[in-house]
C-alpha cells in the first residue's frame, strides 16, 4: 500500500491524529505558555500528562482552559477522541490510546514505579503508527522509553529546550535517547507542530506517479552516498519514513525533498539512521523471552560440546539493548546450571551512532520500567541519571557493523534473533533472508523472530518451536549450501570466489553423459523430502504430474495424476515409518485416451551427515492395457518344409539372442567397472569440493569475527586514548601529589608532584612505595593505609615534611566501575600557605584582643580617676 493509500485507509476510519504532551515538575506554567500559543484548527487531540498527587483533586482541566478555546476534558472514562480538543490526566489514573477512544484506567504498578508519559506514548505508537510525542520540563526520566516508541513507528518527537526548563532532566533523558526530531524553546514548538502537519499534508496530496519518481530518486541517490539499497523495502515503509524526514526538513513535496537531499548531504545520514530504525528495549515483547528463557536458552546449554561456545548472532541489535536482553538470559542460566558461561555474542548493525550507544551500554533510568529491580542490581551499576551495564556482561557481546545482506553471515550459529528487520522487507528478500539464516545455523539449532514476523514461508527449513513466541529450529540440511546465497538480488550478492566456477566446469565430462543417459532412458522420477515435498524431478516426470485446482502445493501426492494419489501418498509413509523400499501392484492410469499400467517404486536415499532423510519415487510404466485377442477361426496347417524353416529361423534367432546376451552382459560388466571407477573419481571430487567449501565457509566466518573484533578494538582504543589525554592534561594543571596504590601497595601510577616527597619516578610503578625514602616526618602512612582497606572509609590528616612544609594527606578506596575495591588512592595537598595566613590571623587576632584589653582597661582606670 503506498502512503497515500495507508493516509486515506486511515481517514476512512476515523482516527483522529494525537499529539501527546508529558510534563512534570514546572509543567503547568509551561502548558499555559503552550496552549496560550498553538493554532486551534490543526484537527489533532492533544493529550497532557502531568505527574499529579494521587490523593488530591486535580483543577488542570480549569487552568489550561483560561489559555484556550479549545474543549478540555479530564478523562474520567473513555470518550471518544476529536480534532482540536484537549484531554487531561485525572489523579490516580493512566490514559492509554485504544482505536479511536482515549481510556482511563487505574495504575497497575506501586507508586514509585509508575511512568505515566511512556504508557500513553508508547499506546500512541502502537494505535497510530505516527503522531507527536511532545516532552515539557520536569523531574526524572518518564517519557525517555515512550519517545522512542513513538519515533520506531514513524512519529515526531519534540522536546524543550533544557536550558529554558525549569527542571531539565525530563528533556534531557529524551535528549539521551538520539530520537528527538526538534529541540526547541517552549515560545517555537506550536510553530514546529503546525509546520509538520503541512508538510505532511502536501505528502498526503502526492500522486503515485510523481511518488515513484521521487522515491526512486532518493533511494538512488542514498545507494551513492552510503553504499546501501533501500529498494529491496516495502514501498509503504520507505515512503513513511521519507514523509518523516520531510515534516523534520520542512519540505513540501518529495520532489523537494529529493533537490534538498541533494543539495544537503549530511540529510543523506540521516535518512539513512531513520530508515534503518535503530530502536528497541530490554526484553522487548516479555512474554517471548520468557519462553526463550524456558525453551531455548536451556537447551542450547545441553547441547554445547565440549570446549566450543554457544554463537549467537543479533542481527539488527540498534543501541544494544536486546543483546544485553540475551547476555542477561545466558548469565542467569550458567548460574542455575554453576557453570561459567562460554558465550560469543554477536551484534550487527549499520548505524554506527547506535553501535557507539551499544558499546558503551549506558541507559537512561527510564529503563526501570523493563528491566526488574533484581537484574537491575544484578547487570547493571548505578550512576547519577543512568545505568551502565558491568564489564561482565558487556565482555560477552561483540557490535559490528555488518549488512545481513551485503556481508557473509558468522558461521556455526546455536541462535539467531532477527526481530522487526523482516516486516520491512519485501516478501521475496524476507525468504532470502531466512534461507540465509538456515545457511548459517547449525541444524536444530534456533531463529528468533519479532512479533510481527514469521519463518512460515520457508516451511522446508525451518520448523516451529513455539509460534507464539516466533521461535523456530532449523531443519536438518538436504544439500544445498553456498547456492542459497545466490538466491540474493545481484546488489545484495556477496562476492563468490573464482574457484567455484572452475570446479563445475572441471567436473568428469563422462560422468555427466552417463548421468545425461540415464536420465534419458530411465524412468520418471522425483526425490522428495520426509514431509513429501518435491526436492527434484527428473526431466521426463512431467508426464505424470498433473496439479488439481487451488492453491499450488509442495507435496508430490498432491500434484501427481488422481490415479496414483491415494497409492503413492500411501507407500510413502510406509517407507518413511519402516525405511524398507517398497513396490506397489498395478494401477490403471489414463494417458491420452489409452490407459496404462504404472507401479510405483519408493525407496530411501543415502543419508549424510547433518542432512535431511530423502526419498526416491519411481513411475514405472507397464504399457498400454490391450483388450483380449480373439478368438482364431478354422484351421492352419503348415507343410514340413514351412516347419523346418520356422525352426532354423528360431535356432538363428536363439543364437544370436544368446550371443546378444553375452555381449549384453560383457557390456553391463564394463559398464559397471567404468561406473564404478566414475563414483570413485566423483566421490573424490565432492570430498575435495566440500572441504574447500567448508575452508571457505571457516575463513569467512573467521574474517567476519576478526573484523568485528578488530572494530571493538578500534573503538576501546580511541576511548582509552581520549582518556588518557583527558587524565594526562589534569595531571600536568593540578600541583596536588596523587599515588595510585594497589591492595599490596604496590605503586599502580603517579602524579609528578609525588616526586618531591617521594624517591620514586615512573620507572618505579609495580613496586611497593614502602621500598622507598620520603621526605615526610610522618611514619604511619602503611597502617593508615591498611586501615582504610580494611575498614573502606576515607582517612584525612595533616602531615608535616621534613623541611618544614606542611600538607594535607587523604587516603581513599580505589573503586572501579564495577564497584569492585582494587587498591587505594593517596594525595597530598599543599596547606603551608593555608596554616601561614590562619597562624598570622591568630596573631592579628591576639594583637587586636590585647589592644582592646588595654583600651578597655585604660578606659576604665579613666573613669575610675
Amino acid at each position: 500500500m503506498s502512503e497515500t493509500g495507508e493516509q486515506a485507509a486511515g481517514s476512512e476510519q476515523g482516527l483522529t491524529p494525537v499529539c501527546a504532551i508529558g510534563a512534570s515538575a514546572g509543567g503547568i506554567k509551561a502548558l499555559q505558555t503552550l496552549f496560550g500559543a498553538i493554532e486551534t484548527d490543526l484537527g489533532l487531540a492533544y493529550v497532557v500528562i502531568v505527574h499529579l498527587a494521587p490523593d488530591h483533586p486535580s483543577h488542570l482541566a480549569e487552568i489550561l482552559q483560561h489559555c484556550t478555546s479549545m474543549p478540555i476534558l479530564q478523562v474520567n472514562d473513555s470518550p471518544t477522541l476529536k480534532p482540536d480538543h484537549v484531554y487531561v490526566i485525572p489523579p490516580d489514573r493512566e490514559l492509554v490510546i485504544e482505536g479511536n477512544r482515549i481510556m482511563s484506567r487505574k495504575f497497575t504498578e506501586p507508586r514509585g514505579l509508575r511512568a505515566p508519559i511512556d504508557r500513553l506514548f508508547r499506546s500512541v505508537a502502537h494505535a497510530r503508527n505516527d503522531g507527536f510525542a511532545v516532552v515539557l520540563t520536569g523531574a526524572g526520566a518518564d517519557g525517555a522509553v515512550g519517545v522512542r516508541k513513538v519515533a520506531e513507528a514513524g512519529g515526531l518527537v519534540l522536546v524543550q529546550d533544557p536550558r529554558e526548563a525549569e527542571f531539565a532532566m525530563m528533556p534531557r533523558s529524551a535528549i539521551a535517547t538520539g530520537v528527538a526530531d526538534f529541540v526547541e524553546p517552549l515560545a517555537d514548538i506550536p510553530a514546529r507542530i503546525a509546520q509538520t502537519l503541512k508538510a505532511k499534508a502536501a505528502l498526503a496530496h502526492t500522486t503515485n506517479a510523481e511518488a515513484e519518481r521521487s522515491v526512486t530518486q532518493i533511494l538512488s541517490f542514498l545507494r551513492s552516498r552510503t553504499g546501501h539499497d533501500f529498494a529491496s523495502y516495502k514501498t509503504a515503509t520507505v515512503r513513511r519514513r521519507i514523509g518523516r524526514r520531510m515534516q523534520v526538513t520542512q519540505q513540501p513535496s518529495l520532489a523537494g525533498y529529493a533537490d534538498y537531499l541533494v543539495a544537503n548531504p549530511e540529510e543523506a545520514k540521516e535518512l539513512f539512521g531513520d530508515l534503518l530504525i535503530s530502536v528497541t528495549s530490554f526484553f522487548r515483547d516479555t512474554a517471548a523471552f520468557d519462553a526463550l528463557a524456558k525453551d531455548v536458552i536451556p537447551a542450547l546449554f545441553e547441547a554445547q560440546e565440549a570446549g566450543e561456545p554457544i554463537r549467537i548472532w543479533v542481527v539488527g541489535c540498534a543501541t544494544g539493548e536486546e543483546a544485553y536482553s540475551l547476555a542477561m538470559l545466558l548469565l542467569e542460566e550458567a548460574e542455575r546450571r554453576q557453570v561459567a558461561p562460554n558465550v560469543q555474542i554477536f551484534a550487527s548493525d549499520l548505524d554506527d551512532g547506535a553501535l557507539a550507544t551499544a558499546r558503551e551500554g549506558r541507559y537512561p533510568r527510564a529503563i526501570e520500567g523493563d528491566v526488574s529491580e533484581e537484574r537491575l542490581r544484578r547487570f547493571f551499576v548505578e550512576e547519577v541519571a543512568h545505568y551502565r551495564i558491568r564489564k561482565d556482561v558487556r565482555d560477552m557481546v561483540l557490535f559490528a557493523n555488518h549488512s545481513a545482506m551485503k556481508d557473509p553471515p558468522f558461521m556455526r550459529l546455536d541462535l539467531i534473533t532477527c526481530r522487526n528487520l523482516l516486516i520491512y522487507l519485501e516478501r521475496e528478500l524476507q525468504a532470502q533472508l531466512l534461507a540465509l539464516f538456515h545457511y548459517a545455523l547449525r541444524p536444530g539449532r534456533y531463529l528468533y523472530l519479532g512479533s510481527a514476523e514469521t519463518a512460515d514461508s520457508r516451511t522446508e527449513l525451518f520448523a516451529p518451536i513455539d509460534r507464539e513466541a516466533r521461535i523456530y529450529s532449523a531443519k536438518p540440511r538436504t544439500g544445498r549450501k553456498v547456492e542459497l546465497l545466490d538466491d540474493l538480488p545481484a546488489e545484495h550478492r556477496p562476492h563468490l570466489p573464482q574457484a567455484r566456477e572452475s570446479r563445475v566446469r572441471s567436473e568428469p565430462v563422462l560422468g555427466a553423459l552417463h548421468l545425461a543417459a540415464l536420465e534419458h532412458a530411465g524412468p520418471p522420477s522425483a526425490l522428495v523430502d520426509e514431509d513429501m515435498r518435491v526436492v527434484h524431478l527428473s526431466a521426463n516426470a512431467g508426464r505424470y504430474i498433473a496439479p488439481p485446482e487451488g492453491p499450488l502445493s509442495a507435496e508430490l501426492p498432491d500434484i501427481v495424476r488422481a490415479e496414483l494419489r491415494a497409492e503413492l501418498r500411501n507407500v510413502l509413509h510406509s517407507v518413511a515409518a519402516t525405511g524398507e523400499p517398497c513396490i506397489t501392484l498395478p494401477i490403471s492410469v489414463a494417458f491420452d485416451g489409452a490407459r496404462h499400467r504404472v507401479a510405483l517404486y519408493v525407496g530411501r536415499t543415502p543419508v549424510e551427515a547433518h542432512s535431511a532423510p530423502l526419498m526416491l519415487v519411481v513411475f514405472m510404466d507397464g504399457g498400454p492395457i490391450m483388450p483380449a485377442d480373439d478368438e482364431l477361426t478354422g484351421d492352419e496347417t503348415f507343410g514340413a518344409s514351412e516347419v523346418q524353416r520356422l525352426r532354423q529361423e528360431l535356432r538363428h534367432a536363439q543364437e544370436r539372442l544368446s550371443s546378444s546376451r553375452r555381449e549384453h552382459e560383457g557390456a553391463i560388466q564394463e559398464l559397471r567397472i567404468a561406473n564404478e571407477e566414475l563414483q570413485s573419481v566423483n566421490e573424490e571430487y565432492r570430498s575435495t569440493a566440500e572441504e574447500l567449501e567448508t575452508s571457505k565457509e571457516e575463513m569467512q566466518s573467521i574474517n567476519e569475527e576478526l573484523r568485528t573484533v578488530n572494530s571493538e578494538l578500534k573503538s576501546k582504543l580511541a576511548g582509552l586514548a581520549s582518556a588518557h589525554s583527558d587524565l594526562q592534561n589534569l595531571i600536568n594543571t593540578t600541583d596536588i601529589g596523587t599515588l595510585f596504590l594497589d591492595p599490596d601497595l604496590r605503586i599502580k601510577m603517579l602524579t609528578p608532584a609525588v616526586e618531591e616527597l617521594f624517591s620514586v619516578t615512573d620507572a618505579d610503578i609495580g613496586r611497593p612505595i614502602t621500598d622507598f625514602s620520603n621526605k615526610l616526618d610522618y611514619a604511619s602512612i602503611e597502617d593508615d593505609a591498611g586501615m582504610v582497606l580494611r575498614d573502606l572509609v576515607p582517612f584525612e590528616k595533616e602531615v608535616k615534611t621534613k623541611a618544614g612544609r606542611w600538607l594535607l594527606m587523604r587516603l581513599r578506596p580505589y573503586r572501579t566501575v564495577e564497584d569492585r575495591i582494587d587498591g587505594i588512592v593517596v594525595s597530598f595537598i599543599d596547606i603551608t600557605q593555608r596554616l601561614m595566613a590562619q597562624e598570622e590571623l591568630r596573631q592579628s587576632e591576639e594583637r587586636y584582643r590585647r589592644v582592646i584589653e588595654e583600651t578597655t582597661t585604660e578606659t576604665e582606670a579613666s573613669k575610675n580617676t
